[in-house]
């Protein structure tokens, strides 16, 4: 009992530190619109999901203006169009900006499997996929899906796991590809209990734990595909989850609570879009996976998240629930 109150202190603290002086700790950092002045991401094709409002709104936008083909991929296309067309219309005596939209609906497995058809359909490179839409339904009591699926498992977990394993072969084609997966730093306070994702726990679960557990197997989750891949030695797709600060956003209702410590979007975006753009990341892979804090360095993950015997757990339940076989990951990479 000693030493797992003890975890939960030291996790506890993990998290306020990174909260609460993340602004000290990253003063000396330039703006995210600053990260892409000199670069060049012209013939890279992108795709945000959750792109219409936070931290997804400003990483699309950057990199859009860094010339690359950015793909807006959410629930409210109509939202979706409007913004495009505003970007478009800054720019329109100075460039032309390569950005489209397509529906994503991630409460819905048959709306992913649709946006993945669309996409392959294409049979072109993918070069960043940028998982940035999730939920975190504070104060509600324990909710499921349509699916059967713990609300914040489904949207933070399971469905970008299913996107991503969908997307693998145009992934695949690029001749170096990323996975960021906007994650958080709280999923320090995650656990790992696979038997409660698709059934009511033992205890009541807040939105806050429910939260940090959909976030701690999602990197669980990518750490397992980033070692497989390794494993196969493709080194061609890199892995990386990124805290982005404790912002105010719609997520949190931030607009209508914000503390002098937190993030406005435009400087949560950041850290994602350095992850998406730095050369200097893959000098901290280990085994095609990283976790970058807010900060733009390497963070600290949870001890549950070194555990690659864990990961592995995380891994087959997300196959079982997507009704996936055990050899999904060796059938596309033989494809290729």
């Amino acid at each position: 009992m000693a030493f797992k109150d003890n975890l939960i202190l030291m996790s506890s603290w993990e998290v306020w530190k990174e909260s609460v002086f993340q602004k000290l700790f990253t003063y000396h950092l330039p703006p995210a619109s600053a990260l892409l002045q000199s670069k060049d991401l012209s013939g890279l094709n992108v795709i945000v999901t959750g792109s219409t409002s936070g931290i997804g709104l400003h990483t699309a936008k950057e990199i859009a203006m860094a010339g690359a083909n950015v793909t807006m991929a959410c629930r409210n296309v109509k939202a979706a169009k409007e913004i495009a067309s505003m970007w478009k219309e800054e720019v329109h005596n100075i460039r032309v900006l390569n950005v489209e939209v397509m529906e994503l609906d991630l409460v819905s497995f048959s709306s992913v499997r649709q946006f993945a058809d669309e996409w392959e359909q294409r049979d072109k490179p993918l070069h960043l996929l940028i998982s940035n839409a999730g939920m975190l339904a504070l104060g509600e009591s324990e909710k499921f899906t349509s699916e059967g699926l713990e609300q914040h498992m489904h949207v933070n977990h399971v469905a970008p796991s299913l996107l991503t394993l969908l997307l693998l072969p145009s992934l695949l084609k690029a001749p170096s590809s990323r996975i960021i997966h906007v994650n958080s730093v709280v999923h320090h306070l995650g656990v790992v209990e696979p038997q409660y994702w698709n059934s009511k726990s033992d205890q009541s679960i807040c939105s806050i734990e429910a939260y940090a557990s959909s976030k701690l197997v999602h990197m669980m989750f990518l750490k397992s595909l980033a070692s497989k891949l390794s494993d196969r030695n493709n080194a061609s797709i890199q892995c990386i989850a990124v805290h982005p600060g404790a912002v105010c956003t719609n997520l949190n209702e931030g607009s209508k609570r914000k503390i002098f410590f937190m993030y406005d979007a435009a400087e949560g975006s950041r850290s994602p879009i350095f992850c998406a753009t730095s050369d200097s990341v893959t000098e901290n892979l280990v085994k095609g996976f990283a976790y970058y804090s807010c900060s733009c360095k390497p963070g600290k993950v949870a001890a549950k998240a070194e555990d690659l015997d864990a990961c592995s757990v995380v891994w087959q339940k997300t196959l079982d629930i997507l009704e996936l076989k055990d050899d999904y990951l060796s059938q596309v990479l033989d494809k290729q």
